[in-house]
């Protein structure tokens, strides 16, 4: 079962690239786009795990996205996206 889920990876993998679609909508995979140290916008997430103005972790397809600050706060919250702004010290993926 294993192999066949891996050929499939690899036959998709081959089809993105060759016809150049989005890796992150194929994939599921999340789009994380910084404006300076700022602001975050986290595209393709799952949940929000915990929040603090220090800290805060986003579930995502692949892993937690962890990001530690200064006075971060949620600018908007919708089915699609996550923006965070404050203070970003550090952005950590957690798989």
């Amino acid at each position: 079962m294993k192999k066949i889920f891996k050929v499939n990876q690899n036959i998709k993998k081959k089809l993105v690239n060759t016809l150049e679609l989005p890796k992150e909508i194929i994939f599921n995979l999340p789009l994380i786009t910084m404006v300076g140290n700022e602001e975050i916008n986290i595209e393709n997430y799952k949940g929000v795990i915990e929040y603090s103005p220090e800290k805060i972790r986003i579930n995502t397809a692949c892993g937690v996205l962890k990001i530690n600050g200064e006075k971060l706060s949620f600018k908007q919250i919708t089915a699609e996206n996550i923006i965070v702004t404050g203070v970003i010290q550090t952005l950590e993926y957690l798989s």
